[in-house]
């Protein structure tokens, strides 16, 4: 075989590695997928005038849920169903924030402290309709609260995060105001039916690449005459 010949078919080998590698090693181009999702999209394109249920976003009331990932990902965006209070600025912030346990909550008011993984702003809609703000983190296995707020984080306006779709899996919101007995809460009991999403790809474990990687190899040298 000539040297032409060798290393064409070595080159061949390794360009079909990486190709086959990048499959498992970087996020899909593709839309992203839904991580989490607390509940149902209900009616949408409702005034604000005409909002029964949900929560008031705004520097005076946080709203969230806690969530938990089994598998390693990339987070893509966050969102949820909003509507804007009449008058008031557009933007909220919606942040994740790393928990010890299924019972923690943030470590700061203000989400200052080094549990909060990232954060991004939103724009509320009116009427109300399903938003989402640009938000790339890499998460482990494990605990995490995805809040939405206004008044820290660059966010300045007010509205509503709509209670009109169906839990899914019985998720647990939390809640934070500011002030001597307030806090973060569990809103278990008093509100219910957000829709609280989180979209993101799902990362293979490094034992998948190595495993892919090594038959790869075994193949390209198997053909070595």
């Amino acid at each position: 075989m000539s040297f032409k010949a060798i290393f064409g078919f070595v080159r061949s080998g390794f360009l079909c590695l990486f190709c086959m590698g990048s499959v498992f090693l970087f996020p899909r181009i593709a839309a992203a997928e839904i991580l989490f999702e607390s509940g149902t999209l209900g009616a949408t394109g409702i005034p604000r005038s005409e909002v029964v249920g949900g929560s008031n976003i705004s520097p005076a009331v946080f709203v969230g849920v806690r969530f938990h990932l089994d598998q390693y990902v990339i987070t893509s965006q966050v969102g949820g169903h909003f509507v804007r209070n009449i008058g008031a600025d557009e933007s909220f912030f919606g942040a994740i924030v790393r928990l010890d346990d299924e019972n923690d909550f943030p470590d700061s008011g203000d989400l200052s402290t080094p549990d909060v993984i990232g954060s991004t702003l939103l724009s509320f809609p009116e009427p109300s309709g399903e938003v989402f703000g640009n938000l790339a983190k890499s998460l482990d296995p494990g605990w995490y609260a995805l809040t939405f707020g206004s008044g820290v984080l660059g966010a300045t306006g007010s509205g509503v995060a709509l209670a009109n779709g169906v839990d899914i899996s019985d998720p647990t919101y939390i809640a934070f105001q500011p002030g001597p007995g307030f806090g973060w809460s569990n809103l278990e009991g008093f509100l219910s039916n957000f829709r609280f999403v989180v979209t993101g790809d799902i990362v293979p474990e490094p034992a998948s690449v190595t495993i892919v990687a090594s038959g790869l190899l075994c193949f390209l040298f198997r053909r070595w005459p």
